[in-house]
């Protein structure tokens, strides 16, 4: 019974840990699964403001310069629109 603890230990930490998704690689992961050019992982220039009914809206820069502004309605509904 020892052994089989010791070997699921073992196991255990060689897995390794889960990778947690930043704010900027969400934003850009959405911006391309609504169909727009975002190369590489992440945003910059993140600007974000909610509004009294709870729509909100995000701002980003990708890294080829081209910048996105995200709605999100206060029942959930996204939409993406390039800025420039």
């Amino acid at each position: 019974m020892k052994r089989i603890l010791m070997a699921l230990l073992a196991v255990m930490f060689m897995i390794p840990a889960a990778h947690a998704v930043t704010k900027a690689e969400d934003i850009a992961t959405t911006i391309m699964l609504r169909g727009h050019a975002c190369p590489g992982r992440t945003v910059s220039n993140i600007s974000e403001r909610e509004d009294g009914s709870g729509n909100k809206t995000i701002r980003a820069t990708c890294p080829n310069g081209a910048r996105y502004q995200i709605n999100v309605s206060a029942n959930g509904r996204v939409t993406v629109r390039r800025l420039n």
